[in-house]
C-alpha cells in the first residue's frame, strides 16, 4: 500500500522541479513540430489507419495488436506536425505524472521522473532511415503508449493489498499480453520487484518469503509461460519474437562489424528506459520524502539531468541529407519545385536522392541547363548501418516523375508485401494507375484512402479524374510524367538501382521523336554519366526538338569540353557565348598550371572559381555511386 507523507512547504528546488518538465515539453514540441516537420510528414506517409472493422481485426491478429492499433491511430495526426507533436508531448507529460504516481516519487525528486521522457524522445529522434524499414505498425507512438499502460497497471498494483499481488499480476499478464505485448510482461516484472523491495524493507521473514520471493517467482514464470501459451493462437509470430512483440526489430548481421555500434545506437534508449523503471521499482518509496532531500541529492539530480540532455543530443539523428530528402519529398507532393531545388543547397555533400530530386525540380522549372551545376553535387554515404535503396525511400517519386509508372507501381506492391500498405504506396499506386489507364485499380486504392481521416479528399479528387480521364492532361502535376512517357513503359530489370537505371535508359534512347522535356532529360543524363558519345547524340535530339536562340550555359560548357577532348567534332555551327569561351580557356590554363598534382589537392582551388561549371563536375566530382 502507498504511504502518505505530510506535505511540507514548497522549496525553491521543488518549484524548479515542477518548471523543468514544462520547459522540456515545450522545447520537445517545438523541435518536433518545426525542426523535424518534414520527417513527421514522412512518418505519417509511411503509416496507415483505416476506420473500418477489417483494419481493427487485422491489427488484433498479432500480440500487442491493440497497442499497434492505437499507435497507428495517433500516427495519422502527424499529417499536421504541430498537432501530432503536441499529442506526443502530452503523452510524455502523462508519463512523467504516472512515473511519480506509480513509483511514489515526491516533488523533491521530481527531476528523476523526467529520465524516461528523454529515453522515449530519443527512441523516435534517433531512427533516421529506419522509418522506411520498421515493420511494427504504429511504432512512433508505441513506446510511449506502452509505457503509459504499464505505469497505470503498476499504479493499480501498488494500491492493492498484499494478498491480491499474485492475482493482479496473473490477470494482468494473461490478459494484458495479447493487447500490449512486451509492455504488459515488463510491467508485471516491475510489480514483482516492487513487492520484493517492500517485503525486504519490512524486515519480516515471513513477509519476505510470501509477499516478496513468491511474487517474484510467480511473475517470472508468468512472463515466460504466458507468451508460450498464446503462441498457438497467434500463428503469424515467430517463436524467437514471442516475448518481445511490441518492440521493433532492428535487422542486422550478427557477424557484422556494425553489430556493437547498432546495439549502442538503437537499443541503448530502450535498455535505459526499462532499466530506469526497474531501478525505480527496486527503490520504491525511497523518493517519497517531502523536504528531506539534501543539497547533495539536488546536485545529483541536476547532474543526472545534464548527462541525460547530452545523451538526448547525441541520440538525435542529425543528418542533413536525411532532413533535406524529407523536405524535398514534402515539396514535391505539393508541386513546389523551386523549394525542392532550394533545399538542395542545404547540404555540402548531397546524397544521390537529393541530386535526383533537384534535377527533377529544375526540369519542371525549365532552368536545368543554366542551374544544374550551381548546386552541390556528389554521392554522400547513407548514414545507416544497413543498405538503403531508393526503391524504399524516394525512388517511387523519381520513377513517377520520369514517366515510369509501371516501375513505380511495381515497387509499391513489392514494398507493401514486405512492410504493409501505407499512405505513400497507395497514393503512388493511384497516380501510376491513373496515367496507365487502369481506372478500376485507381478506384480500388482510392476506396481505401477514402477510409482515412486526412487523405479522403485527395482520394475523391483522383477518383473524379478516373471518371473524367480527359481532365488529366490539364493538371499541372501530370505535366512532366506525361511528357516523359513517350515510350513503351515495359518492366525490365533495375536491380533496385533507381538513378542508374534512369540514367542508362533515358540517356541511351535512340529515336528523334521525343518530347522537348524528354530530350533535355536525356542530354542531362548523358552529361551526368560523363558520356561524350551519348552527349553528341542527345544534343542533336535536343536541338531537333527545341527552337533555341541561345544554348543554355551548362550545355555550352559541355560542348566546349567534349569538343576539346574530341577534336574530330565540328561545333562551329553552334554559337558559344564569348564569356563562356574565355572562362573555359582560363580553366584549361589553370589545369596546365596544376598538372602533375593530386586531384584532391587542387580541387579546392578550382571550386572557388569554377565550382558552378560542368567542367568542375566532370573532373572533380568523382566516384558517383548511383543507387
Amino acid at each position: 500500500m502507498e504511504s502518505v507523507t505530510p506535505k511540507g512547504p514548497t522549496t525553491a528546488v521543488e518549484k524548479i522541479n515542477r518548471l523543468l518538465p514544462l520547459i522540456f515539453c515545450i522545447v520537445a514540441w517545438a523541435m518536433l513540430a518545426f525542426y523535424e516537420r518534414a520527417q513527421l510528414l514522412r512518418v505519417d506517409a509511411q503509416s496507415l489507419f483505416l476506420y473500418d472493422d477489417l483494419f481493427f481485426k487485422n491489427a488484433m491478429n498479432m500480440p500487442a495488436g491493440l497497442l499497434g492499433y492505437i499507435g497507428c491511430f495517433f500516427t495519422q495526426f502527424l499529417y499536421y506536425p504541430a498537432l501530432g507533436a503536441a499529442i506526443f508531448v502530452a503523452m510524455l507529460a502523462l508519463v512523467f505524472w504516472l512515473t511519480r504516481k506509480a513509483f511514489h516519487i515526491s516533488s523533491s525528486y521530481a527531476m528523476l521522473a523526467m529520465l524516461p521522457l528523454f529515453m522515449l524522445l530519443a527512441l523516435n529522434t534517433q531512427l533516421g532511415y529506419w522509418i522506411y524499414y520498421i515493420k511494427l505498425p504504429g511504432y512512433w507512438f508505441i513506446p510511449v503508449l506502452g509505457t503509459i499502460v504499464g505505469l497505470l497497471a503498476i499504479w493499480i498494483f501498488n494500491r492493492a493489498s498484499y494478498k491480491l499481488h499474485i492475482p493482479v499480476i496473473f490477470v494482468w499478464t494473461v490478459f494484458g499480453y495479447p493487447l500490449f505485448g512486451f509492455y504488459a510482461l515488463f510491467s508485471a516484472l516491475c510489480m514483482a520487484v516492487i513487492a520484493l523491495s517492500m517485503a525486504i524493507r519490512n524486515g519480516n521473514r515471513k513477509r519476505l518469503v510470501f509477499d516478496g520471493v513468491a511474487v517474484l517467482l510467480v511473475a517470472a514464470v508468468l512472463v515466460y509461460e504466458v507468451p508460450m501459451f498464446w503462441y498457438d493462437y497467434y500463428s503469424s509470430v515467430a517463436m524467437r519474437y514471442i516475448h518481445t512483440v511490441g518492440l521493433p526489430s532492428y535487422h542486422w548481421e550478427p557477424t557484422s562489424t556494425l553489430f556493437i555500434s547498432s546495439i549502442i545506437r538503437y537499443w541503448v534508449p530502450y535498455i535505459l528506459l526499462f532499466g530506469i523503471q526497474l531501478v525505480f521499482a527496486a527503490l520504491y518509496n525511497k523518493f517519497s520524502g517531502s523536504g528531506k532531500a539534501k543539497k547533495t541529492h539536488y546536485a545529483v539530480q541536476f547532474l543526472v539531468i545534464a548527462l541525460t540532455l547530452c545523451f538526448s543530443y547525441s541520440y538525435w539523428y542529425n543528418d542533413d541529407n536525411f532532413r533535406v530528402e524529407n523536405k524535398q519529398d514534402a515539396a514535391m507532393w505539393e508541386g513546389d519545385w523551386r523549394d525542392v531545388a532550394n533545399y538542395a543547397r542545404d547540404t555540402e555533400l548531397p546524397s544521390r536522392q537529393i541530386v535526383l530530386n533537384k534535377n527533377i525540380a529544375l526540369l519542371n522549372l525549365g532552368t536545368i541547363g543554366n542551374e544544374m551545376f550551381t548546386y552541390p553535387d556528389g554521392s554522400a554515404d547513407i548514414d545507416a548501418p544497413f543498405a538503403v535503396h531508393l526503391t524504399h525511400t524516394g525512388g517511387l517519386m523519381s520513377y513517377w516523375c520520369f514517366g515510369k509508372f509501371n516501375f513505380c507501381y511495381r515497387w509499391c506492391v513489392e514494398n507493401a508485401v514486405e512492410r504493409g500498405w501505407n499512405v505513400e504506396y497507395l497514393k503512388h499506386s493511384v497516380r501510376s494507375m491513373l496515367l496507365n489507364g487502369e481506372y478500376t485499380l485507381v478506384k480500388r486504392y482510392t476506396s481505401i484512402l477514402k477510409k482515412t481521416l486526412f487523405h479522403s479528399d485527395w482520394a475523391e479528387r483522383y477518383e473524379h479524374l478516373a471518371d473524367n480521364p480527359d481532365s488529366i492532361a490539364k493538371m499541372p502535376e501530370f505535366a512532366m510524367p506525361l511528357q516523359m512517357c513517350v515510350y513503351g513503359d515495359a518492366l525490365d530489370v533495375d536491380e533496385s538501382f533507381v538513378e542508374a537505371y534512369l540514367l542508362n535508359n533515358i540517356a541511351n534512347s535512340s529515336t528523334l521523336e521525343h518530347s522537348p522535356l524528354y530530350s533535355e532529360a536525356a542530354l542531362v543524363f548523358s552529361m551526368t554519366r560523363k558520356d561524350s558519345r551519348g552527349f553528341w547524340g542527345n544534343l542533336n535530339r535536343y536541338l531537333y526538338n527545341r527552337k533555341l536562340h541561345r544554348l543554355p550555359t551548362h550545355y555550352q560548357e559541355a560542348l566546349l569540353l567534349f569538343s576539346y577532348l574530341d577534336k574530330s567534332v565540328d561545333v562551329s555551327r553552334i554559337p558559344i557565348d564569348k564569356n563562356i569561351e574565355m572562362r573555359f580557356r582560363s580553366f584549361r590554363n589553370r589545369v596546365d598550371m596544376y598538372k602533375g598534382k593530386k586531384e584532391e589537392d587542387i580541387a579546392q582551388y578550382f571550386k572557388k572559381d569554377f565550382g558552378n561549371t560542368y567542367w568542375y563536375f566532370y573532373f572533380f566530382v568523382r566516384k558517383i555511386r548511383t543507387n
